[in-house]
């Protein structure tokens, strides 16, 4: 191969997968390029809340919690069904403590622990902690990126999702500073918080650590010579060009939401929306089919992170009709299905996502699928319904409204007996707070993340006050997938044959989730991307080492 150019790794993506791997081989001393297909660097990790999870950590330590490796892989172990490879299982808790702190202290990033905010399923499952186990950036001066601020990922959907901490969110919750002026302070300094801070902090270490970084440069095949993956063709506006990687190449490409195919194949889902970069088409799947290697679903897709949403109408973002996620649990609010009923924990997204997958032969498939978001005036007023902040008129066509309920079942076609009925019990059990039927609101997490602390049931308010409102739900993906590439515990990918393939390693979302299984808990998807991209360029530059 006559080569363009050369570098000692290659990383295919800028999200936390790539920009780790980038990180961690320039600080060992190789010459590292990230290519990046979109138009801006941080990939979908840029647009998440920045969180990470795991275990017993110093940052929490540091703070004066107190937590145990037993109690973090008993929880996983009730989360992952049996699911997680146990080898890849310790990885994951006993490396990331040690990512964080390379990170932390080698890199210099300044990260936080998240005080008060609880596990999913705390206290319900043994093992979940009360608080210590996320960890976030602190807010970044985007002044320091310099003639890259642009160049570098912020969230499309509301200032909201890149300008506020969420210890930021948790204080609000302890009678601390309202959210929105918080928001209004960090947009005055100039500051960037949760995914979009991680992804400044990362691009500005690499960039000081001579880290080469493209946007617009898609990868569009692996050099494969003699069963090794020796570098890639990268495409730009000026054409193609053949980029020598000598230790190997990173597939940090994230998932594969907007690949219709895939996500019907691997997800089961016949239709959904993203709020994922266009960009995220599944390429590492492609790509790595030349060196031998082949998508593995590592869970069934009812234990994949599949968020709910709706559609904005009249919303465009990067050029495509904009679905938004959407946490549920707002008080005046409930879900409920074509016969009107109430199925789920309605305050928590994944009691909520598990159960409108649920198919029953006997009732006619997907029981509890299509779904309705019902809610009253007051929950609009008081709570808002993104994009439309609190006394905001929605978009045109993103809801059904009516006078009364009965018209409301008449506009939707969902049963009037059942909405009725199920309007009054939820309305009784808001007048003392407990949800008789599913519990909504007995866990902290979604006391805390979508309740009002101002309420005595944060969680729980009637829906009572005209007119009355529906949005029908979608599934939305962000990025989190059911299959990706199998890995080691160094990230090299393997191969069908259980062999590890020569020169390609994967990290992030690209990689199949062996290590954690089934079930979710927040910032797992960015600690998995770090933690990966970390030691496979440990495992590239130290066999280096070792041949030189």
């Amino acid at each position: 191969m006559d080569w363009d150019s050369s570098f000692d790794i290659v990383c295919v993506g800028s999200g936390i997968g790539g920009l780790s791997a980038a990180l961690t081989g320039a600080q060992s001393g190789a010459r590292v390029v990230v290519l990046e297909k979109f138009v801006q660097l941080g990939g979908v990790s840029a647009l998440s809340s920045g969180q990470l999870w795991l275990g017993p950590n110093h940052l929490a330590e540091e703070a004066g919690m107190t937590d145990s490796m037993a109690a973090a892989n008993a929880y996983l172990g009730h989360l992952n069904q049996g699911f997680a490879v146990p080898a890849l299982r310790d990885v994951y808790f006993e490396h990331s403590r040690q990512a964080l702190r390379y990170f932390t202290d080698v890199i210099g990033l300044e990260m936080q622990v998240v005080r008060g905010l609880p596990d999913y399923y705390y206290p319900l499952v043994d093992g979940s902690a009360a608080q210590g186990r996320y960890v976030e950036i602190k807010p970044f001066a985007a002044d320091r990126l310099g003639d890259l601020a642009h160049d570098v990922l912020a969230s499309p959907y509301g200032d909201g999702y890149s300008y506020t901490t969420s210890n930021e969110w948790i204080d609000m919750q302890d009678g601390g500073a309202f959210i929105g002026d918080r928001l209004a302070q960090h947009l005055a300094a100039g500051e960037r918080c949760a995914g979009a801070g991680l992804a400044a902090a990362q691009v500005v270490a690499a960039v000081e650590r001579g880290v080469a970084l493209h946007a617009s440069s898609e990868v569009v095949r692996l050099v494969v010579e003699d069963g090794e993956v020796r570098g890639v063709i990268m495409r730009d506006a000026l054409g193609d060009h053949a980029i020598q990687a000598r230790l190997g190449v990173v597939l940090a490409t994230g998932g594969y939401d907007w690949r219709a195919d895939l996500v019907r194949a691997f997800d089961a889902l016949p239709q959904a929306g993203s709020m994922a970069p266009p960009s995220i088409t599944g390429d590492h799947f492609a790509l790595a089919a030349a060196a031998g290697a082949l998508p593995l679903p590592a869970r069934a897709p009812s234990q994949t992170p599949i968020f709910l949403g709706y559609a904005v109408p009249g919303e465009n973002i990067y050029g495509q009709a904009s679905t938004r996620m959407w946490l549920p649990g707002a008080p005046h609010s409930i879900v409920v299905n074509r016969k009107g009923q109430r199925f789920a924990d309605d305050s928590f997204y994944p009691d909520l996502a598990t159960r409108v997958a649920r198919f029953d032969g006997q009732e006619g498939g997907l029981a509890n699928w299509p779904a309705w978001i019902i809610f009253d005036q007051d929950m609009l007023d008081k709570y808002g319904l993104l994009p439309a902040w609190p006394g905001q008129p929605l978009p045109d066509g993103m809801a059904i409204s009516a006078p009364t309920l009965e018209a409301l079942a008449g506009k939707t076609g969902i049963a009037l007996p059942g909405l009725c009925a199920t309007v009054e019990s939820f309305n009784d059990f808001c007048a003392d707070g407990v949800d008789h039927d599913f519990g909504r609101g007995k866990m902290p997490w979604p006391r805390i993340m979508t309740g009002d602390p101002r309420l005595p049931h944060p969680n729980m308010a009637p829906i009572a006050r005209a007119p009355f409102h529906a949005v029908p739900l979608m599934r939305v993906t962000m990025g989190v997938p059911t299959a990706g590439l199998p890995i080691d515990m160094d990230g090299q990918v393997i191969d069908p044959h259980g062999k590890p393939i020569c020169g390609l390693y994967a990290a992030g979302n690209a990689a199949a989730w062996l290590d954690w299984g089934g079930g979710y808990n927040s910032g797992i998807a960015n600690m998995r991307g770090m933690l990966y991209g970390h030691r496979a360029a440990l495992a590239m530059t130290r066999q280096q080492g070792e041949e030189e």
